[in-house]
C-alpha cells in the first residue's frame, strides 16, 4: 500500500476544480418536502427536509428493548418518508406515526427491516447486511422506482456532509447516516492523528448548512428521550456543529500508521468532548430512480451532444427531464462520446482521442452545464474509456492503462475536498476496445470492486481491480456467444446482480449473455432496430427499440416484455445512448468487517441503570450479578455498584428492581 502525499499534482488538481465551479448554484425550490434546497456554493449552502418521521428505537417488543436497533429504525424514517410522499402502498404505509395508536404497527414494521438486516439485540448491525435488507426491502415494495446507495468510508473514499447535502438538494435523496465513534490513538511521526472505529451509531438526516467556515447538521435521533417504550416521543431534529477535520488516518495501531492514507472527515460536535472523534463514515440514500441518455435529439443544430436526465420523482409536480448540452467545439468529435454515472447520481462523459477527454455535469443557477475534467494534472494526458467500479472509484482507459481515480465519484472536487489521486494501476496484456464496471468478484471469490477490459473481437477479457490481495485475470470470452468484433464501438456490455455480463449489437434481433460460471445464453427478441442496452435493481432488461426503451423481463419460458409493469422508463424517447441508475454499495469485508464496523450506540446513549451485562435489558442477568456480588467493595463489586458508594448492597438492587424490563 502506497502512502498518499500532498504532491503538487494533488494540489494543483483541487485549486483548479475548485476555480472551475465557484460560481454554480442551485436555486431554493419547493420539491416533496425538500424546504429548502439552496446551493451557492461549495461554502455556502442550505437543505431542510420537513414532515420526516422520527421513530424510537427504544420500544417494547424489539428485541433487547431495540437499544442496538438505531440503523433499521433510522432507516425505517426513509421508508415511512416514501409512503408519505405518493407512494402509499410502499410499507409501512401512510399513518400518523406521531400518534400513539400507530405505535404497535411503527414497531412491527422496524422488527421486519431489522430481521432483513440481521440486527441483533447487543450486536447492533453490519453494514453490508444493513444495507442487503433495505434494499430488499425497498425493492420488493416500489419495484425500480427508487434506487439505494450505501456508502462507506475507504482508503479511497469518505462521507462527507457537503456530499450528503448535495445529492439531496440535487436528486431529491432521503438518507439516514452513521458516525463511528473513534479511538484517537496518538500522533504518529506524520503529524497525524491515528484513529481506530469502536462502535457507531446512525441517524437520519434532515438538514445542513454551511456559511464560510460554519458547518452544520441537522438530524432525527432514533434514540429518544422519552421515557416510555410503548409511546413514541415528540419528533425532534438535532442541529449540531459539523467541521471538516484534517490529518486523519485509520489504523488499527499507532506503530504503522504513517503507511495508511491522510484523509479529512466531517465530525459531529458533542455538547462534552469524552476524547471520542464521532465522524461520518457512512450514509444510505434512497433516491427516485433516474434514466440517462445522450446524443440524436433534434434541435441542437451545432452538432454537439446533449445529456438528458429523466427522473421519477416524488410526484406529479416533481422530477421530470433536464438536459445538459456539450458544444462539439468543446469536446472534438462527439459521435463517438458515451456516457458513465458515478454512484451517486452525477453524470460524466467521456469523448475518447486527443480533442476529447472527460466532462463532467455541474448544476447551476443557470441551469446544468458539462466542464471538462483536468485529469493531466494526475498524470493522464488522455482517456479512451472510463467506468465506476463498485469501490466508488473512477477507472479511467489510455491504451492498455487502466487506473482507478479515487475522490471524483461526487463529481468535481472543492477547495476543502480530499484531493484526487491515483488509487491502482495496472495494465493489460491485449489491446483494450472496451472497459467495463463489474461485480463479478463477489461471485467468483475476486474482489468485488473489478473492472473488465475486453479485446477487439471480444475473444480475450482481462479482470482488474485495486484489492492487494487479488491478483489480476485474464479468461476468454466462448466463441458461442454471437459477438460481431466489427461492431465493437457500438457493442454494449452490462452485468446484472448475478454476474452475468450481458451484450448487445446494433442489427442483432436479440442479446447474449455470459454466465458467472460460463453458461452462454442467447436470446431472441421482438425488436426492430435494436440500438443499446441497460439493466436495472430488478435485472430487467431495458432494450433501446428504434430510439424507444422497451422493457423485458426473465421468466420460466425466457425473457417476456413487460412494459410498463416492468419498468417506469418503458416507452421512453431516447437519443443514441441510455442507461439507468441502479443501486450500489463499496462495502468490503477487509475494511468494514470487523466488530467496530458494526452500528451499536453509545452505551452512555443506551445504558440503563442496573443493566449491567449491556444486553440493553434491565433482566435476570443483572439481577444475579447484584446478588452474586453482594456485600463486596468496589474492588471485588466492580460494575455490580451500581450507586457507586464502595459497597454492593440493597441500593444498588433497588435500582435493578426499579428498572426491572426496561
Amino acid at each position: 500500500m502506497l502512502k498518499t502525499t500532498n504532491s503538487p499534482s494533488h494540489v494543483s488538481i483541487r485549486t483548479s476544480l475548485a476555480a472551475t465551479i465557484a460560481a454554480a448554484t442551485v436555486a431554493s425550490t419547493l420539491s416533496a418536502d425538500f424546504t429548502t434546497r439552496r446551493w451557492g456554493s461549495d461554502t455556502n449552502y442550505e437543505l431542510r427536509i420537513s414532515h420526516m418521521t422520527d421513530f424510537d428505537q427504544n420500544r417494547s417488543g424489539l428485541p433487547g428493548g431495540g437499544a442496538n436497533y438505531c440503523y433499521p429504525t433510522a432507516t425505517a424514517n426513509l421508508f415511512a418518508y416514501i409512503a408519505q410522499h405518493g407512494y402509499a402502498y410502499c410499507a409501512p404505509g401512510n399513518f400518523d406515526w406521531q400518534s400513539n395508536s400507530n405505535h404497535t404497527r411503527a414497531t412491527e414494521f422496524i422488527d421486519k427491516l431489522g430481521d432483513l438486516m440481521d440486527t441483533g439485540a447487543s450486536t447492533g448491525t453490519e453494514h453490508n447486511k444493513g444495507y442487503r435488507g433495505a434494499r430488499e426491502m425497498l425493492r420488493d415494495e416500489v419495484g425500480s422506482r427508487f434506487v439505494i446507495e450505501e456508502e462507506n468510508w475507504t482508503i479511497f473514499n469518505v462521507v462527507s456532509l457537503k456530499e450528503m447535502t448535495k445529492q439531496s438538494i440535487d436528486d431529491r435523496a432521503v438518507q439516514s447516516f452513521c458516525y463511528g465513534k473513534y479511538e484517537v490513538l496518538g500522533t504518529n511521526d506524520c503529524d497525524e492523528r491515528a484513529i481506530k472505529r469502536d462502535g457507531g451509531h446512525c441517524m437520519t438526516f434532515v438538514g445542513a448548512s454551511r456559511s464560510g467556515s460554519t458547518r452544520e447538521i441537522t438530524y432525527h435521533d432514533p434514540d429518544g428521550t422519552t421515557d416510555s417504550t410503548s409511546t413514541q416521543s415528540t419528533f425532534t431534529a438535532t442541529t449540531k456543529d459539523c467541521p471538516w477535520v484534517d490529518d486523519l488516518v485509520v489504523f488499527p495501531t499507532l506503530t504503522g500508521s504513517c503507511w495508511g492514507f491522510n484523509q479529512s472527515m466531517s465530525r459531529i460536535m458533542r455538547s462534552t468532548d469524552d476524547g471520542y472523534l464521532r465522524l461520518i463514515d457512512r450514509r444510505l440514500a434512497i433516491r427516485p430512480a433516474s434514466s440517462y441518455s445522450w446524443g440524436s435529439y433534434a434541435g441542437f443544430a451545432d452538432g454537439g451532444v446533449e445529456i438528458r436526465t429523466d427522473s421519477l420523482g416524488w410526484g406529479e409536480d416533481d422530477g421530470g427531464v433536464r438536459a445538459s448540452r456539450v458544444s462539439s467545439t468543446i469536446i472534438g468529435n462527439p459521435s463517438k462520446a458515451s456516457l458513465i454515472v458515478s454512484p451517486s447520481g452525477v453524470p460524466y462523459f467521456v469523448v475518447p482521442g486527443a480533442q476529447g477527454g472527460l466532462f463532467v455535469e455541474v448544476r447551476g443557477d443557470q441551469g446544468a452545464a458539462i466542464v471538462r475534467v483536468p485529469m493531466q494534472l494526475l498524470g493522464v494526458n488522455t482517456v479512451d474509456d472510463a467506468v465506476f467500479a463498485g469501490d466508488r472509484t473512477l477507472v479511467v482507459r489510455s491504451g492498455r492503462l487502466i487506473r482507478a481515480i479515487a475522490h471524483l465519484d461526487a463529481g468535481l472536487p472543492g477547495e476543502e475536498d480530499n484531493k484526487p489521486f491515483i488509487a491502482w494501476g495496472a495494465e493489460a496484456p491485449f489491446d483494450v476496445a472496451k472497459l467495463v464496471a463489474s461485480q463479478r468478484g463477489q461471485h467468483v471469490g475476486g474482489a468485488p470492486h473489478s473492472v473488465i477490459a475486453f479485446s477487439g473481437d471480444l475473444r480475450a477479457a482481462f479482470e482488474v481491480s485495486g484489492d492487494p490481495e487479488i491478483d489480476p485475470r485474464s479468461f476468454s470470452i466462448p466463441a458461442q456467444l454471437p459477438l460481431n468484433p466489427q461492431l465493437i464501438g457500438d457493442t454494449t456490455i452490462v452485468e446484472d446482480s448475478m454476474g452475468t455480463l450481458w451484450f448487445a449489437q446494433p442489427g442483432n434481433a436479440g442479446v447474449a449473455a455470459l454466465t458467472a460460471d460460463g453458461m452462454v445464453i442467447v436470446e431472441e427478441l421482438p425488436v426492430d432496430a435494436l440500438k443499446g442496452l441497460a439493466i436495472d435493481d430488478r435485472d430487467n432488461l431495458l432494450v433501446v427499440d428504434g430510439g424507444i426503451v422497451r422493457c423485458f423481463s426473465h421468466s420460466p419460458k425466457g425473457l417476456i416484455e413487460t412494459g410498463a409493469n416492468g419498468s417506469p422508463f418503458a416507452g421512453r424517447q431516447v437519443g443514441r445512448g441510455f442507461t439507468v441508475s441502479r443501486s450500489t454499495t463499496n462495502f468490503e469485508a477487509r475494511f468494514h468487517g470487523g466488530a467496530g464496523w458494526r452500528d451499536v450506540i453509545d452505551v452512555e446513549l443506551t445504558a440503563r441503570p442496573g443493566d449491567l451485562d449491556g444486553d440493553g435489558m434491565v433482566g435476570p442477568q443483572d439481577l444475579a450479578a447484584v446478588l452474586g456480588a453482594w456485600g463486596s467493595g468496589q474492588g471485588q463489586g466492580g460494575a455490580a455498584d451500581i450507586d457507586g458508594d464502595g459497597v454492593v448492597g440493597p441500593q444498588d438492587l433497588a435500582v435493578v428492581l426499579a428498572n426491572w424490563g426496561s
